[in-house]
């Protein structure tokens, strides 16, 4: 427990929280390159309250998000690259010299919603064309998030394979023993074995549902792991609008029982702040004492 590292926490919906209304499908994207300031802003108060790995906000600056809003294929390319390589830059800006900064890359369609997978053949080269990006970026690791099938995540690691930069992969939850899909967590966990992977998480799942889960990824999983769970009350918020919020108290309770099974790494996500990640800093702290 003494060497864990921590996460930060959400991006989305601090964005909220500060007055911006997240458009249809680019959804967080559209910050990278209207307000640069506030994104760095969030980024720096999580590098402040001590984490040590900051994810880009890139959930959604993809080619297919941005011909959503009516963008020609070409315009989508651009207006996509330009916003995740300004979303680099602003957590690196954000970051101190001991930071890592965390590529992330999402579903290609929506990640509460595996049915919408586009395919494998279709996914191979977007997710190839985002990992190319990110690699010129020069960000220290790539993070597969919030992933919701099997057949997606194992596309998108095949695509990320020939990419020289450490791999991690978050799943997403329908119940503590499978993904949103209906595939078993244990069996998408089986399939990371035929993948270079330095890390699993848990995240954007209740905390409920993820203090269970985390028994699973103890009986099923040998190497490093770690969760950034949701902190709002009930399913997750489909837009990052969140009604009610679970108590502080319940979050650290389940951050520890996490920390007390083994896991590394540790943060926050949909609903969580900076807040959240300086308590998690403190159970550091209090435990070296």
């Amino acid at each position: 427990m003494a060497s864990y590292k921590i996460l930060d926490g959400a991006m989305g919906s601090e964005l909220i929280k500060n007055g911006l209304r997240l458009p249809n499908h680019i959804w967080s994207a559209d910050a990278n390159i209207q307000h640069p300031k506030l994104v760095q802003k969030i980024h720096r108060q999580y590098v402040d309250a001590g984490a040590d790995y900051i994810i880009t906000n890139t959930f959604r600056t993809s080619p297919r998000a941005y011909q959503k809003i009516g963008l020609n294929r070409t315009k989508a390319c651009q207006m996509a690259e330009k916003s995740l390589m300004q979303a680099v830059e602003h957590a690196k800006n954000a970051a101190d010299a001991d930071t890592k900064i965390m590529g992330s890359i999402a579903p290609l369609e929506d990640c509460y919603k595996p049915e919408l997978f586009p395919g494998s053949d279709s996914a191979l080269s977007e997710f190839s064309q985002l990992g190319y990006w990110m690699a010129e970026t020069e960000v220290d690791i790539l993070i597969l998030e919030t992933m919701n099938s099997m057949e997606e995540t194992g596309a998108g690691l095949c695509a990320l394979k020939d990419i020289d930069l450490p791999i991690w992969v978050s799943f997403v939850l329908k119940d503590e023993n499978h993904l949103l899909s209906g595939d078993r967590l244990a069996d998408a966990l089986n399939m990371l074995n035929n993948f270079q992977i330095e890390m699993v998480l848990l995240n954007c799942s209740p905390l409920g549902r993820t203090k269970r889960a985390v028994d699973n990824i103890v009986d099923n999983w040998s190497n490093n792991w770690g969760i950034y769970p949701n902190l709002g009350r009930g399913e997750p918020s489909p837009d990052g609008c969140i009604a009610e919020y679970e108590p502080m108290e319940k979050y650290l309770s389940v951050v520890e029982y996490a920390l007390n099974s083994g896991a590394s790494v540790v943060g926050g996500c949909c609903g969580s702040s900076y807040e959240h990640i300086a308590e998690i800093k403190k159970l550091r702290y209090n435990f070296a004492e």
